[in-house]
């Protein structure tokens, strides 16, 4: 009977918490917005975006992985290079229609943040505290998500890595239950779970062994049939790899992502720790004090001998312990710097809200029977809390009614605010003063310049325009960014090399926002200032060499996994465009990589080409580009 008031108790705590952060939520979202085509334009929200119409345009042609046109010079698209919108791509591909990006974006947003809390409070129910302590876990995971340093996370479009981290803390403690008490059924439910994770984020399964591994270790007294438990493990993993090995495979073998040694999130700090408790860490996120609140609750933990379920608790602790020190110094290892492990802080703090519930929960049950000395300690510890919380409650509110430019923990409301002013600008210029006879030089922006967003996929799509710059910068060689490019400092060329890089790429145009990239363009021969778009300074030259490098060819049209030319002729043809393993001609003509670029992809050479192509991966004829819905971003 207790057992089951007690469950009862817990799902109304369960559903009060997708209630109030509901509620949060649609304020900030300010409603329909969620539903309608408005875009999202902050930080990395317009890439995804981007990469979820990659998506539906290969869905159209039944691939997963293809090739893109429209960045790079022609580089792989898809699943592969696609780390934090599968989730997103997966719905845009069931939809199929380009008008359902932006509310497919903003609803996964609205809904990965709703759940959030949610899941503390199903972590608290799985390892099995109080009501009462589920109540705390609530309240501190409400204050957390919208002041700690995953709320950043989320408003800044890392979407599908918030909910991987909130739903990793459920999971792992879900297979210490499959391992004390193993079965097949269960261990279905946690590879699914898992397999789940692994396709939300790729870092899931790095994550789940650093936080999962010490939360075994301490309840390996638990386990009484290991063989079993050692099978259920296996089986897990086994079924995760299974269901995502479709992008897994690929991503063994084919380069593509980040290069040129530009990395994110990959500082060595050992003092990341106590920055980010006082909110002064150089990261992204930049911390939070409310983690001091944290360790307080989980320190009286520790600190009494009578705590329910101490031995999960203290696991989750030292598995947070884990997590910061990866944080802090994994990035000494280039193996791990490339896994941006400073974004693995904010996780840490995140996973002591269940263990600073139980803490707080035991010291109330505690401090009325205590003696005076241990009274006042659970006193003094009670009160600090609650003054953490309530100055919390206040971030909150502060959150919501701060006027745009105050210093916030994500973004001012409504969250969706619609194109700004220099991507409106930039799109007019690209549609009214270029054309798809050459490309367009896009200098990227780290700092994100242009409207404090990753922009260039959006204006790609909308503009219909081949840009090199990358749809994010750092991706490949050919790109430009902050006055690099093609894999150098701009300062390092000479006009006549810069003259070179420009013909092998066929562009025309170039979009700037430094100093050495407008003084770079203005020394190249034939180019004028065109334009001042805000930060951005446009140049034009008198012509550009065209698509093909050796022998004639007319391109008639490009999308995403395509390209289309006629009117070929010569015994060999050459393309400004690279060449990518799988790409492939309908009409069975034979591909081959050709080096003309020191450090870049090869390009596509075709020998003896009929006249007429049209280049893709995949098997068979694809999906012609004017047979296509064109992109709507």
């Amino acid at each position: 009977m207790m057992f089951q008031r007690c469950t009862s108790g817990l799902r109304w705590v369960l559903l009060g918490t997708l209630l109030v952060q509901g509620v949060l939520q649609a304020i900030f979202f300010a409603g329909t917005s969620v539903l309608d085509a408005t875009p999202l334009v902050h930080i990395d929200a317009p890439y995804h975006a981007y990469q979820m119409e990659v998506a539906r345009q290969l869905c159209s042609e039944r691939e997963i992985q293809g090739w893109d046109p429209f960045f790079g010079g022609g580089q792989p698209a898809g699943v592969v290079g696609n780390a934090s919108a599968k989730v997103q791509g997966l719905f845009a591909c069931l939809d199929g229609q380009p008008s359902a990006i932006w509310p497919t974006y903003k609803a996964s947003s609205f809904v990965f943040g709703l759940l959030g809390p949610a899941t503390l409070v199903v972590a608290c129910m799985l390892i099995g505290l109080s009501v009462r302590a589920t109540v705390l876990a609530s309240v501190l995971g409400v204050l957390m998500w919208w002041t700690g340093g995953l709320r950043w996370y989320h408003t800044a479009g890392l979407v599908s890595y918030v909910a991987m981290a909130y739903a990793l803390i459920p999971f792992v403690i879900a297979v210490k239950r499959l391992v004390a008490a193993p079965g097949p059924v269960a261990a279905l439910a946690v590879g699914l779970f898992a397999a789940a994770g692994f396709w939300l984020h790729p870092l899931f399964p790095v994550a789940a062994v650093l936080l999962g591994l010490p939360l075994l270790i301490v309840g390996l007294r638990d386990i009484r049939q290991p063989l079993a438990a050692t099978g259920c493990v296996v089986a897990v993993t086994v079924l995760m790899v299974a269901v995502n090995w479709a992008w897994v495979a690929p991503t063994l073998t084919e380069k593509s992502g980040i290069s040129n040694g530009l990395l994110y999130q990959a500082g060595v700090n050992v003092w990341l720790p106590l920055q980010e408790m006082l909110g002064r860490a150089g990261t992204a996120a930049g911390g939070t004090r409310m983690a001091i609140g944290l360790l307080v609750g989980a320190g009286l933990v520790l600190a009494l001998r009578r705590v329910p379920h101490r031995l999960e608790l203290v696991g989750l602790m030292l598995g947070s312990a884990v997590l910061m020190i990866w944080a802090s110094v994994g990035a000494v290892s280039p193996g791990i710097a490339r896994l941006q492990p400073n974004r693995f802080s904010t996780l840490a703090w995140l996973v002591l809200v269940v263990p600073a519930a139980g803490g707080l929960d035991a010291a109330l049950s505690t401090w009325r029977h205590a003696a005076r000395g241990l009274r006042l300690v659970l006193g003094l510890s009670l009160c600090t809390v609650a003054l953490f919380a309530a100055f919390f409650c206040r971030e909150v509110w502060r959150e919501f009614t701060l006027p745009d430019g105050g210093p916030r923990y994500g973004v001012a409301p409504p969250e969706v605010k619609g194109d700004g002013e220099v991507l409106r600008r930039l799109e007019l210029f690209l549609k009214e003063h270029t054309d798809r006879s050459a490309r367009v030089y896009f200098e990227n922006s780290l700092g994100r310049i242009h409207d404090g967003a990753h922009i260039a996929g959006l204006l790609a799509m909308r503009a219909d325009r081949e840009l090199i710059g990358g749809a994010y910068p750092g991706v490949d060689f050919a790109n430009a960014w902050d006055d690099t490019a093609f894999g150098q400092p701009l300062s390092r060329f000479t006009p006549e090399a810069l003259v070179q890089r420009l013909d092998d790429y066929n562009i025309r145009w170039m979009l700037c926002h430094r100093e050495a990239c407008r003084h770079a363009m203005q020394s190249v021969p034939g180019v004028s200032r065109v334009a001042e778009l805000g930060p951005v300074t446009a140049f034009e030259r008198t012509t550009a060499p065209g698509w093909v490098l050796e022998g004639q060819a007319r391109v008639t049209a490009r999308c995403h996994n395509r390209l289309e030319l006629d009117d070929i002729s010569g015994d060999r043809l050459v393309l400004r465009y690279h060449w990518v393993p799988g790409l492939r001609s309908v009409e069975g003509a034979v591909l081959r990589p050709v080096e003309l670029v020191p450090g870049a992809r090869p390009f596509v050479a075709i020998d003896h080409p009929p006249a007429r192509l049209t280049l893709r991966r995949g098997a068979g004829d694809g999906l012609p580009c004017a047979s296509r819905s064109p992109a709507s971003l």
